[in-house]
Protein backbone atom coordinates (compact mmCIF):
# COMPACT_ATOMS: atom_id res chain seq x y z
CA UNK A 1 0.00 0.00 0.00
CA UNK A 2 1.04 3.26 -1.32
CA UNK A 3 2.20 5.88 2.06
CA UNK A 4 -0.63 8.02 -0.32
CA UNK A 5 -3.28 5.68 0.92
CA UNK A 6 -2.78 5.62 4.88
CA UNK A 7 -4.21 9.37 5.70
CA UNK A 8 -5.96 11.95 3.31
CA UNK A 9 -5.79 14.67 5.45
CA UNK A 10 -3.82 15.29 8.83
CA UNK A 11 -5.32 18.11 11.13
CA UNK A 12 -3.66 19.93 13.85
CA UNK A 13 -5.48 21.59 17.08
CA UNK A 14 -5.09 24.57 19.72
CA UNK A 15 -5.10 21.25 22.38
CA UNK A 16 -1.49 20.21 20.77
CA UNK A 17 -2.65 17.08 19.00
CA UNK A 18 -1.65 15.59 15.34
CA UNK A 19 -4.29 13.23 13.95
CA UNK A 20 -4.33 11.47 10.79
CA UNK A 21 -8.18 11.07 9.02
CA UNK A 22 -8.55 8.61 6.76
CA UNK A 23 -11.90 9.72 5.30
CA UNK A 24 -14.25 7.90 2.66
CA UNK A 25 -17.35 7.84 1.35
CA UNK A 26 -18.07 4.39 3.70
CA UNK A 27 -16.13 5.26 7.26
CA UNK A 28 -13.57 7.29 8.64
CA UNK A 29 -10.90 6.94 10.43
CA UNK A 30 -8.54 8.91 12.79
CA UNK A 31 -5.53 8.33 14.83
CA UNK A 32 -3.66 10.13 17.20
CA UNK A 33 -0.39 10.63 15.77
CA UNK A 34 1.41 12.61 18.69
CA UNK A 35 2.04 10.92 21.95
CA UNK A 36 -0.78 12.40 23.65
CA UNK A 37 1.59 12.11 26.88
CA UNK A 38 4.14 14.15 25.59
CA UNK A 39 1.88 17.05 25.03
CA UNK A 40 1.30 19.97 27.80
CA UNK A 41 -0.61 23.73 27.14
CA UNK A 42 2.19 25.16 25.14
CA UNK A 43 1.60 22.67 22.46
CA UNK A 44 -1.02 24.35 20.37
CA UNK A 45 -0.64 23.53 16.40
CA UNK A 46 0.02 26.88 15.17
CA UNK A 47 1.02 26.09 11.77
CA UNK A 48 1.07 23.23 9.14
CA UNK A 49 1.86 22.60 5.46
CA UNK A 50 3.67 20.36 3.20
CA UNK A 51 7.36 19.40 3.15
CA UNK A 52 7.43 18.63 -0.51
CA UNK A 53 5.28 18.43 -3.64
CA UNK A 54 5.58 14.43 -3.20
CA UNK A 55 3.23 15.13 0.09
CA UNK A 56 6.44 12.96 1.79
CA UNK A 57 7.08 15.25 4.71
CA UNK A 58 4.24 17.18 7.10
CA UNK A 59 6.48 20.62 8.21
CA UNK A 60 4.42 21.68 11.71
CA UNK A 61 4.61 24.88 14.12
CA UNK A 62 4.00 24.22 17.67
CA UNK A 63 3.79 26.57 20.68
CA UNK A 64 2.02 29.73 21.16
CA UNK A 65 3.23 30.29 25.01
CA UNK A 66 6.64 31.18 24.99
CA UNK A 67 8.74 28.23 23.81
CA UNK A 68 8.30 27.50 19.72
CA UNK A 69 9.28 24.69 18.00
CA UNK A 70 9.32 23.23 14.62
CA UNK A 71 8.01 19.42 13.71
CA UNK A 72 9.00 17.26 10.61
CA UNK A 73 6.81 14.25 10.23
CA UNK A 74 7.68 12.06 7.46
CA UNK A 75 4.41 10.31 6.34
CA UNK A 76 6.01 7.58 4.47
CA UNK A 77 7.62 5.79 7.88
CA UNK A 78 5.42 7.25 9.99
CA UNK A 79 7.35 9.07 12.49
CA UNK A 80 8.56 12.67 13.33
CA UNK A 81 12.60 12.88 11.93
CA UNK A 82 13.24 16.20 13.20
CA UNK A 83 11.97 18.83 15.79
CA UNK A 84 14.04 21.98 17.29
CA UNK A 85 13.67 25.00 19.10
CA UNK A 86 12.73 28.48 17.10
CA UNK A 87 13.97 30.70 19.52
CA UNK A 88 13.92 33.86 17.51
CA UNK A 89 11.63 36.62 17.64
CA UNK A 90 8.21 36.98 19.53
CA UNK A 91 5.19 35.22 18.69
CA UNK A 92 3.43 32.54 16.83
CA UNK A 93 4.97 30.77 13.97
CA UNK A 94 3.03 32.29 11.27
CA UNK A 95 4.54 30.23 8.35
CA UNK A 96 6.63 27.55 7.45
CA UNK A 97 7.98 26.73 4.74
CA UNK A 98 11.05 24.52 2.78
CA UNK A 99 13.93 25.93 0.91
CA UNK A 100 16.78 24.04 -0.84
CA UNK A 101 16.49 21.41 1.88
CA UNK A 102 16.48 23.72 5.12
CA UNK A 103 13.25 24.90 6.88
CA UNK A 104 12.34 28.81 7.07
CA UNK A 105 10.10 29.97 9.43
CA UNK A 106 8.24 33.31 10.22
CA UNK A 107 7.16 34.90 13.09
CA UNK A 108 5.00 37.66 14.37
CA UNK A 109 7.22 40.17 14.84
CA UNK A 110 8.52 39.66 11.42
CA UNK A 111 11.87 37.95 12.12
CA UNK A 112 12.28 35.18 9.11
CA UNK A 113 15.20 32.65 9.38
CA UNK A 114 16.51 30.37 7.24
CA UNK A 115 17.60 27.35 9.96
CA UNK A 116 20.50 25.28 8.36
CA UNK A 117 22.22 22.55 9.33
CA UNK A 118 25.15 24.66 11.39
CA UNK A 119 24.03 24.82 15.03
CA UNK A 120 25.94 28.05 15.05
CA UNK A 121 24.01 30.19 12.75
CA UNK A 122 21.97 32.28 14.58
CA UNK A 123 21.13 35.06 12.28
CA UNK A 124 18.16 35.67 10.70
CA UNK A 125 17.99 36.32 6.96
CA UNK A 126 15.17 39.00 7.00
CA UNK A 127 12.79 41.31 8.99
CA UNK A 128 8.95 41.29 7.02
CA UNK A 129 7.89 44.00 9.53
CA UNK A 130 5.58 43.52 13.08
CA UNK A 131 2.37 42.04 13.08
CA UNK A 132 3.44 39.42 10.59
CA UNK A 133 0.06 36.98 10.10
CA UNK A 134 1.40 34.82 6.92
CA UNK A 135 4.22 33.86 4.89
CA UNK A 136 4.03 31.78 1.54
CA UNK A 137 6.28 30.23 -1.06
CA UNK A 138 5.93 31.11 -4.46
CA UNK A 139 4.88 28.06 -6.63
CA UNK A 140 7.34 28.46 -9.54
CA UNK A 141 10.53 30.73 -8.51
CA UNK A 142 11.11 28.95 -4.82
CA UNK A 143 13.56 31.42 -4.09
CA UNK A 144 10.82 34.20 -3.76
CA UNK A 145 8.40 34.42 -0.56
CA UNK A 146 5.04 36.50 -0.12
CA UNK A 147 4.65 37.82 3.64
CA UNK A 148 1.80 39.81 4.93
CA UNK A 149 -0.12 40.93 8.20
CA UNK A 150 -1.65 43.60 10.16
CA UNK A 151 -0.93 47.13 8.89
CA UNK A 152 1.49 45.48 7.03
CA UNK A 153 1.30 45.22 3.72
CA UNK A 154 2.06 42.47 0.94
CA UNK A 155 5.95 42.11 0.49
CA UNK A 156 8.18 39.97 -1.96
CA UNK A 157 11.46 39.18 -0.65
CA UNK A 158 13.79 37.38 -2.96
CA UNK A 159 15.74 34.34 -0.36
CA UNK A 160 19.42 34.22 -2.37
CA UNK A 161 19.57 38.00 -2.84
CA UNK A 162 17.92 38.81 0.79
CA UNK A 163 16.05 41.58 -0.56
CA UNK A 164 13.00 43.57 -0.87
CA UNK A 165 11.13 43.31 -4.36
CA UNK A 166 8.15 44.29 -4.11
CA UNK A 167 5.94 46.14 -0.97
CA UNK A 168 2.35 46.75 -1.93
CA UNK A 169 0.94 50.47 -1.97
CA UNK A 170 -2.37 51.17 0.26
CA UNK A 171 -5.94 51.46 -1.66
CA UNK A 172 -6.81 55.17 -1.88
CA UNK A 173 -8.88 56.73 0.99
CA UNK A 174 -12.54 55.40 1.14
CA UNK A 175 -15.60 57.37 0.04
CA UNK A 176 -15.55 59.27 3.68
CA UNK A 177 -11.76 59.99 2.82
CA UNK A 178 -10.66 58.27 5.25
CA UNK A 179 -7.55 55.45 5.40
CA UNK A 180 -8.43 51.88 4.59
CA UNK A 181 -6.97 49.56 7.12
CA UNK A 182 -4.39 46.91 6.13
CA UNK A 183 -5.03 43.49 7.14
CA UNK A 184 -3.98 40.30 5.38
CA UNK A 185 -4.81 37.08 7.21
CA UNK A 186 -3.59 34.94 4.56
CA UNK A 187 -2.21 34.99 0.39
CA UNK A 188 -1.88 32.61 -2.59
CA UNK A 189 0.89 32.98 -5.53
CA UNK A 190 -1.41 32.22 -8.53
CA UNK A 191 -0.27 29.85 -11.37
CA UNK A 192 1.46 32.33 -13.39
CA UNK A 193 3.65 33.60 -10.24
CA UNK A 194 3.24 37.27 -11.42
CA UNK A 195 -0.32 37.37 -9.32
CA UNK A 196 -0.64 37.02 -6.19
CA UNK A 197 -4.12 36.75 -4.08
CA UNK A 198 -4.86 38.32 -0.10
CA UNK A 199 -7.64 38.02 2.45
CA UNK A 200 -7.86 40.13 5.68
CA UNK A 201 -9.95 40.40 8.20
CA UNK A 202 -11.82 43.01 6.86
CA UNK A 203 -13.48 41.41 4.17
CA UNK A 204 -11.26 42.62 1.49
CA UNK A 205 -9.83 39.78 -1.64
CA UNK A 206 -7.17 41.72 -3.31
CA UNK A 207 -4.98 40.46 -5.99
CA UNK A 208 -2.23 42.66 -6.92
CA UNK A 209 -0.43 42.14 -10.42
CA UNK A 210 3.58 42.86 -9.63
CA UNK A 211 4.48 43.67 -12.96
CA UNK A 212 1.48 46.04 -13.36
CA UNK A 213 1.52 48.60 -10.39
CA UNK A 214 1.78 48.35 -6.38
CA UNK A 215 -1.62 48.67 -5.79
CA UNK A 216 -4.18 45.86 -6.39
CA UNK A 217 -5.59 45.27 -9.92
CA UNK A 218 -8.81 43.56 -7.89
CA UNK A 219 -9.98 44.90 -5.31
CA UNK A 220 -13.28 42.78 -3.66
CA UNK A 221 -15.19 42.75 -0.88
CA UNK A 222 -17.64 40.43 1.15
CA UNK A 223 -19.06 42.78 3.97
CA UNK A 224 -18.95 41.79 7.25
CA UNK A 225 -17.10 38.92 7.29
CA UNK A 226 -13.55 38.37 8.52
CA UNK A 227 -11.06 35.91 5.89
CA UNK A 228 -9.22 33.61 7.38
CA UNK A 229 -7.85 31.09 4.54
CA UNK A 230 -7.94 30.72 1.15
CA UNK A 231 -6.73 28.36 -1.51
CA UNK A 232 -6.80 27.80 -5.40
CA UNK A 233 -8.57 25.95 -7.06
CA UNK A 234 -6.91 24.21 -10.69
CA UNK A 235 -9.09 26.77 -12.62
CA UNK A 236 -6.45 29.63 -11.84
CA UNK A 237 -9.13 32.53 -11.55
CA UNK A 238 -11.33 30.86 -9.12
CA UNK A 239 -10.27 30.75 -5.31
CA UNK A 240 -11.77 29.45 -2.26
CA UNK A 241 -11.81 31.73 0.86
CA UNK A 242 -13.06 31.11 4.39
CA UNK A 243 -14.31 33.38 7.39
CA UNK A 244 -14.01 33.98 10.98
CA UNK A 245 -17.74 33.03 10.66
CA UNK A 246 -17.53 29.79 9.19
CA UNK A 247 -18.57 30.97 5.70
CA UNK A 248 -16.98 29.34 2.58
CA UNK A 249 -17.17 30.88 -0.62
CA UNK A 250 -16.18 30.50 -4.20
CA UNK A 251 -14.79 33.31 -6.00
CA UNK A 252 -14.13 34.53 -9.33
CA UNK A 253 -11.58 36.59 -10.16
CA UNK A 254 -11.77 37.14 -13.70
CA UNK A 255 -12.41 41.49 -14.58
CA UNK A 256 -13.29 42.86 -11.14
CA UNK A 257 -14.44 39.43 -9.44
CA UNK A 258 -17.46 38.13 -7.90
CA UNK A 259 -18.35 35.86 -5.18
CA UNK A 260 -19.78 32.59 -6.91
CA UNK A 261 -21.20 30.19 -4.49
CA UNK A 262 -21.49 29.82 -0.25
CA UNK A 263 -20.99 26.43 1.15
CA UNK A 264 -22.78 25.68 4.17
CA UNK A 265 -22.43 23.77 7.79
CA UNK A 266 -19.61 25.30 9.44
CA UNK A 267 -20.33 27.64 12.35
CA UNK A 268 -16.92 27.66 13.75
CA UNK A 269 -13.63 30.29 12.08
CA UNK A 270 -12.23 28.35 9.33
CA UNK A 271 -8.78 27.65 10.05
CA UNK A 272 -7.93 25.53 6.99
CA UNK A 273 -9.27 25.18 3.76
CA UNK A 274 -7.76 22.99 0.50
CA UNK A 275 -9.51 22.07 -2.63
CA UNK A 276 -8.15 18.64 -4.52
CA UNK A 277 -6.52 18.16 -7.47
CA UNK A 278 -9.61 17.98 -9.83
CA UNK A 279 -11.37 20.44 -8.10
CA UNK A 280 -14.22 17.86 -6.39
CA UNK A 281 -13.98 18.54 -3.03
CA UNK A 282 -13.29 21.32 -1.02
CA UNK A 283 -12.35 20.35 2.90
CA UNK A 284 -11.71 22.28 5.53
CA UNK A 285 -11.07 22.22 9.08
CA UNK A 286 -12.71 24.88 11.84
CA UNK A 287 -12.68 25.68 15.48
CA UNK A 288 -15.99 24.20 16.11
CA UNK A 289 -13.92 20.90 16.26
CA UNK A 290 -15.51 19.53 13.13
CA UNK A 291 -14.04 18.27 9.48
CA UNK A 292 -16.08 19.28 6.37
CA UNK A 293 -16.26 18.15 3.26
CA UNK A 294 -18.21 19.76 0.30
CA UNK A 295 -18.75 19.54 -3.28
CA UNK A 296 -17.08 21.88 -5.23
CA UNK A 297 -19.71 22.16 -8.00
CA UNK A 298 -22.96 21.36 -5.87
CA UNK A 299 -22.21 22.93 -3.14
CA UNK A 300 -23.63 19.37 -1.02
CA UNK A 301 -21.89 19.23 2.78
CA UNK A 302 -20.76 15.51 1.74
CA UNK A 303 -18.96 14.74 5.16
CA UNK A 304 -18.94 16.37 8.56
CA UNK A 305 -16.39 14.53 10.45
CA UNK A 306 -16.15 15.23 14.47
CA UNK A 307 -12.40 15.05 15.84
CA UNK A 308 -13.05 16.54 20.05
CA UNK A 309 -10.66 19.22 19.26
CA UNK A 310 -10.39 22.42 18.34
CA UNK A 311 -9.12 22.54 14.70
CA UNK A 312 -6.53 25.12 14.04
CA UNK A 313 -4.34 23.83 10.94
CA UNK A 314 -4.57 21.20 8.55
CA UNK A 315 -3.22 19.56 5.14
CA UNK A 316 -4.84 17.78 2.36
CA UNK A 317 -3.47 15.23 -0.22
CA UNK A 318 -4.04 16.71 -3.43
CA UNK A 319 -5.43 13.29 -4.50
CA UNK A 320 -8.07 13.21 -2.15
CA UNK A 321 -11.41 11.45 -2.71
CA UNK A 322 -14.02 9.73 -0.85
CA UNK A 323 -14.05 7.15 -3.08
CA UNK A 324 -13.36 3.50 -1.57
CA UNK A 325 -10.68 1.42 -4.19
CA UNK A 326 -11.26 -1.80 -4.74
CA UNK A 327 -9.03 -3.39 -2.54
CA UNK A 328 -10.52 -1.62 0.52
CA UNK A 329 -13.22 -3.38 -0.56
CA UNK A 330 -12.01 -6.59 -0.28
CA UNK A 331 -10.12 -6.46 3.08
CA UNK A 332 -12.08 -8.12 6.22
CA UNK A 333 -14.50 -6.10 7.71
CA UNK A 334 -13.76 -7.74 11.05
CA UNK A 335 -10.15 -5.88 10.53
CA UNK A 336 -11.48 -2.40 9.80
CA UNK A 337 -14.04 -2.50 12.45
CA UNK A 338 -10.88 -3.57 15.42
CA UNK A 339 -8.62 -0.48 13.53
CA UNK A 340 -10.94 1.58 13.70
CA UNK A 341 -12.09 0.98 17.50
CA UNK A 342 -8.58 1.25 18.46
CA UNK A 343 -7.96 4.51 16.65
CA UNK A 344 -11.04 6.45 18.26
CA UNK A 345 -10.03 5.43 21.65
CA UNK A 346 -6.86 6.86 22.04
CA UNK A 347 -8.54 10.59 21.23
CA UNK A 348 -8.41 12.72 23.35
CA UNK A 349 -11.50 14.81 24.70
CA UNK A 350 -10.42 17.97 25.19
Amino acid sequence: MSYKDNFNVFVGAKSGTFKGVKVTSKSCVMKNIQNLLSITDNHEVTYMTWGNSEEKDILLACGSKGIRSVKVYDTVNETFKLSFVCDIGEGNITGISRYKEEILTAVQSGHIKLWRNNEEDKEYILNAGENLLCMKKANVRSNIIGTGGLENPLKLFDLEKKISIFTAKNVSHDWLQLRVPISINDLHFLSNNKEIVTVGKYGFIRVYDTKAQRRPVINLEIKEESLTKISTCSQDKQIICGSGKGRINMVDLRKCGRVLNTYKGPVGAVTGVAVNKTDQYIVSANLDRYLYIHDLNTKALLKKVYLTSKLSSMVMRSEFTLNVLEEDNQSNDDDEFESEHEFINIDDSN
